[in-house]
């Protein structure tokens, strides 16, 4: 009798152990809903997009969106590729680009890759910088406002000419600024930069901010990083936005994401830079959910947290990486777990109900 009685005790310790178990993973529960639905997200079609951009003659972010999609799913490689030749051969029609450059290069504005590169180029050079002033000065004659942005790049673009990175950036800058792709928050913060470089005299922060444009550029084309610059409103988010486009497909995911994009990265998350990725691959729904969920999602399983009050190291990244990968299937063990000392107990019970029935029929 005794011995059964231990042996309902230990049955219903095991239970409490299991129960607790399940608890802990159940907080866990809204992570796996979250990461279920953003994987039951359909695949970009890269190809759809390209098209589309194509037929925009947006010729750079149409190349950008063909190039993720190489990367991303090989197996279309020989769609891609041929769309990719077409583009190319669009984009590189002589007699077109001739015309387009010539109009960037005089008026500073357009809105194709060829009419950037016109104007890119005159900035490269004093003439263009001459250009923006003269072309200021007249606004401020005929009592427009001057756009106070061109004319401080423009100032630093001819007193600051030993600097290629200046050169190209502050090019960039100003076309951006021309034809809109600036927010007004970028320019008054760009304006606050170049205040302080006359004031101290030291061009470094100046410099920075080129360099980041340039390097944007490199990335995602001139014309996707003006797409991107369309969404950045601070100089430190263009650092990070620049630093971010260096690895593969980083710059298609800027562009497609923008400002949801921006905020996965400015947050502080774990594996937000390598989600950002994964998200891209799923289109702008993908990106979307990520921006909404991603707390929710990358949020680490709360077995890590008990974990972390004793060990230290590599351990609770292991760990880490184990419950994003496992979580669903730990639940399950732990319900499991808690069923069958459910049952157990409940037999044990019974059992010795029956016992003490059959004694009492005996006696």
């Amino acid at each position: 009798m005794l011995d059964r009685i231990s042996s309902i005790l230990a049955s219903l310790i095991r239970l409490m152990v299991a129960g607790a178990f399940v608890w802990v993973c159940w907080q866990d529960v809204p992570s796996i809903q979250a990461r279920a639905e953003f994987e039951a997200l359909p695949a970009m079609d890269y190809q759809k997009e390209a098209e589309w951009l194509f037929e925009q003659e947006r010729f750079s972010e149409a190349l950008l969106v063909v190039e993720a999609g190489l990367e991303a799913v090989p197996e279309q490689q020989i769609q891609l590729q041929a769309l990719h030749a077409r583009i190319e051969t669009e984009r590189d029609s002589w007699l077109r680009k001739f015309q387009q450059a010539g109009q960037g290069a005089l008026t500073g504005t357009g809105q194709s890759i060829e009419a950037l590169g016109g104007a890119v180029v005159a900035d490269l050079f004093v003439f263009g910088d001459v250009r923006d002033l003269v072309i200021q000065a007249g606004k401020k004659l005929k009592g427009e406002e001057p756009d106070a942005v061109i004319v401080a790049l423009s100032a630093g673009g001819i007193l600051l000419t030993v600097s290629p990175s200046l050169d190209l950036g502050s090019a960039l800058l100003k076309f951006a600024r021309r034809v809109g792709a600036m927010t007004d928050r970028f320019a008054r913060n760009l304006l606050d930069v170049i205040e302080r470089a006359v004031t101290k005299q030291n061009a470094d922060e100046v410099l920075e901010i080129a360099d980041n444009m340039a390097a944007l550029s490199t990335q995602a084309r001139p014309a996707g990083a003006l797409a991107i610059l369309k969404n950045i409103d601070e100089p430190a988010e263009l650092s990070l936005a620049a630093r971010f486009a260096e690895g593969p497909g980083a710059a298609f995911a800027l562009w497609l994401g923008q400002k949801q994009a921006l905020s996965v990265l400015k947050s502080d998350l774990r594996d937000g830079e390598a989600w950002l990725l994964k998200a891209s691959r799923r289109g702008r729904t993908g990106i979307a959910h990520l921006a909404e969920h991603a707390r929710v999602m990358l949020k680490p399983h709360p077995l890590l947290g008990l974990v972390k009050g004793f060990y230290k190291g590599n351990i609770p990244d292991l760990l880490y990486r184990w419950g994003m990968r496992w979580a669903e299937p730990m639940l399950g063990m732990a319900l499991a777990w808690f069923s069958f000392e459910l049952l157990l107990l409940f037999n044990r019970v019974l059992r010795l109900q029956a016992r003490e029935a059959s004694s009492e029929v005996r006696a």
